[in-house]
C-alpha cells in the first residue's frame, strides 16, 4: 500500500468512527478574551490621554520643523496662519496677502480684537483656577504659527498676549527625525 492510499484509508476510518457520535458543543472561554480587550483599552487610554493639548492646524497651515524634543505643555492655542489669527476656534483678525495684520485692528503692536478675546479667556481661566483651589493661573499660550509667518506678526501676537496677562509662551513645532 502506498503512503497516499494509507492516508486515505485512515481518513476514511476516522470519518466512519465519527458518524455514530453526537456532535460536540464548543465552549468559548471568554476570560482570556476579556483580558486582551482590557489590555488594549488601557493602552489606548494611556496613549491618547497623555497629551494635555490637542493641536489641530488650520487648513493650509505648515507648522515649522525643529529638533526640539520637549513635550508640549498645557496651554491655550493661538493659530496664526497665512490668512488669519484664530483664538478659541474663532477667526479674530485677518492677515493680508503680504502677511501683515489688518491695520484697523493693530495699534502700537496691540491687536485689539485679539486682546479682547484673550483678556476675557484669561479672566475665565483665573476664576476657574481660584474655584478649583489652585494657587496661581499658569497663563500659558501655545503659538501655532505658519512656517512663512513674518517675525513682526509674531511679535505683535506675543505683545498682545503679554498685555492680556499670558506670561508664558510655547512655540508649536513638528519634531524632525534628523
Amino acid at each position: 500500500m502506498t503512503p497516499d492510499e494509507l492516508f486515505a484509508a485512515k481518513k476514511a476510518a476516522r470519518k466512519a468512527s465519527r458518524r455514530g457520535k453526537a456532535e460536540e458543543e464548543g465552549k468559548l472561554n471568554i476570560t482570556s478574551l476579556m483580558d486582551i480587550v482590557s489590555i488594549i483599552v488601557v493602552y489606548l487610554l494611556k496613549s491618547y490621554g497623555s497629551d494635555p493639548v490637542l493641536i489641530m492646524p488650520t487648513s493650509g497651515q505648515k507648522i515649522p520643523m525643529s529638533k526640539a524634543d520637549s513635550p508640549i505643555q498645557e496651554g491655550v492655542p493661538v493659530y496664526i496662519s497665512k490668512r488669519s489669527i484664530t483664538f478659541n476656534n474663532k477667526k479674530i483678525v485677518q492677515i493680508d496677502e503680504n502677511g501683515d495684520i489688518d491695520p484697523a485692528a493693530l495699534q502700537n503692536h496691540l491687536i485689539g480684537p485679539l486682546y479682547d478675546a484673550m483678556a476675557e479667556e484669561a479672566e475665565k481661566a483665573k476664576t476657574m483656577a481660584a474655584n478649583q483651589g489652585k494657587d496661581e493661573w499658569a497663563g500659558r499660550i501655545i503659538l501655532v504659527g505658519d512656517q512663512t509667518l513674518k517675525f513682526a506678526t509674531l511679535v505683535d501676537v506675543m505683545y498682545t498676549a503679554g498685555r492680556a496677562e499670558y506670561r508664558e509662551y510655547a512655540l508649536c513645532v513638528i519634531q524632525s527625525n534628523s
